[in-house]
This record gives structure tokens, sequence and C-alpha cells, in this order.
């Protein structure tokens, strides 16, 4: 692709004589990070994309009247440190924290073109914080503009309307689960740790898996919960990873539309009549869940916010164990309820630590033991 007689490498084929900035796609010459307005300007552009369809913002690109003239490149920066001022402007100044990735496209004159490309967000609206501006930003096909209210409004009813999604899937499955109309575990229905990490993007209309793909990655590390079985097979709901058949007793399903959920029983198994949730074992091994969770789905360019949920059923009558073994030194807190059902945490992008992001359903695992709080997040770090 050219522009004004010059090659441009793939990455920046989007620019084109004609590519006018607009709904998908603004230019930059260069950005003064010492500049309130340039900032300002970044974050605006960067959060419309999100706020309304994606787009990419490329800085190093000259524009006029909304037509690139000319792509030479960011000139006399350092690449690494420019990113890492982009990122820190998203993280401290848009709310909530906004995904999207950073290129740097090297031309023949050594300088570099920054492309940022942020995906449309489930997370939106996304607003920008600087000093006393506070503002929502969308696009239009004259480039970004303030929104409306009732933008607004029906922004934040999409957000409303997901996270009611969500929670519906979730009670399905627990409901299934815990009464054993899912033919998945043997029957009869018994105590049963369940984790779910479900993408938003599951809830788009038409997104599914490529299976093919999502099997690989799945075999090389989505085991069932608490085990270390390796049986994989296809299925009509997407791929199924087993610990024994047919006496299944922990599972994990990658469902086509991207959902991942695992169940185990081994976690609460109860020897010599011993009831206990030991409350060592089961974040050890949900976090790990989680982790071999989220390395697949950025592998398999799924991208976030993910909301991971742990549910524990089936427990009425059991004690918190607070060792990491069955039985030894446990604290005698009986379970005060049949079901568990932790609060949901958000996962926005796949460089927070797992532990960070997982914490807050541990705490609440052991608020139920009778604890303040969970007290071996500092190991996992």
């Amino acid at each position: 692709m050219t522009i004004s007689g010059l090659l441009l490498p793939p990455p920046l084929s989007s620019v084109r004589d004609d590519r006018r900035e607009g709904y998908q796609i603004e230019y930059k010459a260069a950005v003064q990070f010492k500049e309130k307005q340039d900032k300002l300007d970044l974050l605006a552009g960067l959060t419309s994309f999100a706020n309304t369809a994606g787009g990419d913002f490329l800085i190093g690109v000259g524009a006029s009247s909304g037509l690139p003239v000319s792509v030479t490149g960011w000139d006399g920066i350092d690449v690494d440190r420019e990113k890492q001022r982009i990122e820190n402007l998203l993280r401290d100044q848009v709310e909530p924290r906004l995904s999207c990735t950073v290129h740097e496209v090297r031309l023949t004159n050594g300088n570099s073109v920054v492309l940022i490309r942020v995906p449309w967000s489930w997370a939106q609206p996304h607003m920008v914080r600087m000093d006393q501006v506070n503002r929502f930003y969308y696009r239009r096909s004259a480039g970004k503009d303030i929104m409306t209210v009732m933008q607004l409004r029906a922004a934040f009813a999409l957000t409303s309307r997901l996270e009611e999604q969500i929670g519906r899937f979730r009670q399905e499955r627990i409901s299934a689960i815990k009464n054993g109309t899912d033919s998945r575990l043997v029957s009869p229905p018994g105590p049963t740790v369940v984790v779910h990490v479900v993408p938003f993007e599951a809830f788009r209309s038409g997104f599914t898996l490529n299976l093919e793909t999502a099997m690989t990655h799945a075999q090389g590390g989505l085991l069932p919960l608490g085990t270390g079985s390796n049986g994989h097979v296809y299925t009509l709901d997407g791929i199924f990873c087993f610990d024994e058949l047919p006496e299944c007793n922990a599972y994990t399903q990658v469902f086509r539309n991207g959902i991942i959920e695992t169940a185990s029983r081994r976690l609460l198994a109860h020897p010599h009549g011993k009831k206990f949730i030991p409350c060592g074992a089961v974040p050890r091994d949900v976090l790990e869940y989680v982790r071999s969770a989220t390395r697949s789905y950025e592998r398999l360019s799924v991208a976030p916010p993910l909301v991971a949920m742990m549910s524990i059923v089936n427990v009425l009558g059991f004690e918190f164990a607070t060792s990491t073994e069955l039985g030894v030194a446990y604290y005698a807190h009986r379970v005060d309820r049949d079901d568990l059902l932790l609060p949901s945490v958000l996962i926005q992008d796949f460089t927070t630590p797992p532990v960070d992001v997982c914490r807050p359903m541990f705490d609440a695992l052991l608020n139920a033991a009778g604890f303040p709080k969970w007290p071996e997040h500092d190991r996992y770090l």
C-alpha cells in the first residue's frame, strides 16, 4: 500500500491516500507528553474507539483535513519509553481500565510509527479523567466527539444487560451441576467446586472459537480442576476434558462461545466421614486453574475483559479446614448454607497477576470461615 509514493509495511495497510479519519482510524504526527492537550487528545481518541466500534490510532502519520499526507514516523523518540508513557496514561487516567495493544512499525528512514489498536469494549463507557476534565467520547464520521446523555444511558444499559446474562448463565449451570441434571459428572450429585471463566466476547453475536486451535491449547494446559488428568475429546458443546470415564469426578468444558467451566468433587472428598472445605487447597488449585485459563485465552486471541467465578455447592454440614490438608489443624467453623456463591472478579487485562485478580474470591471464602482475609496472598506473588 502506498501514500504519496511511499511503500508502507503491511501493518500500516489501513493508511491510504483516501482513508479519512473517522469511525475507526485517527492520525497524529507526534505526541508531546508534556502538553496536556496532546495527552487529552490521545486518551479521547483511544476511549472513543473503545466506546464505539474499535479502531487504530497511529502516531507518526501526518494528516491534513483528516487525510494522511505523510508517513515519516514519530521522530527522535525512544519507542519503549513512549509505550510505557501510553500504558501509564491508560492505567491512571481512564476509567474503567482500557485494554489495547501497542505496536511499533519500523520505517526505512529509521523512525517508527506507533500503532495503538483498540478493540470495541464490553466494559464501556470508558471515561477520561484528567485534572478537572471527566468526559466520555465516541466516534462519528468526522472523528471523535463527546457522548450525549442518551448515548451514555445506552452504553450503561449494555453493561447492565451483560451482567445479567453472565449471572443467569452462572445460575443455570450451578443448578444443573447441583441437581445432577447435567450429565458430565457421575451420579449422584455431591459436594462440588465449580469455576467459570467467562469472556465478554462470548455474548457477542456470531462469536465462536476455532475448536481445532482451542483443542491444541487445551491439551497443552487445560486440565480438570485439582487433577493431573489429560483426556480431551470434541463434543457438541465444544471440548471436554475429563479425569476418568465413565466415572467422571472432575472435568473441564470449553464451550464453543469461549466460556470455560470446570467442576471437581475431588477437592471436597471426605474420607472417614470428615466433611471439610480445605481453605488452603481450594484457593491454590483455583488460582492455578484461572492462570491456565487466562493463558489459553491469550493464545487464542480472545480479548479481555473476562469474569472469573468460583462456587462451592452441596456443602451444608461441612466445616472449614484452614490448613492445606484435610483434617489437619482445622478451625471448626461450620458452613451455614448449602451453596457458597463467591463474588465474581473482573480480569481487565492479561498483565495483572492472577493472585491479585482472584484475591476477592479467596478473601470471601476465608470470611465465611471466620477470618478477615485470605492469609496466603503474598505466598503466591
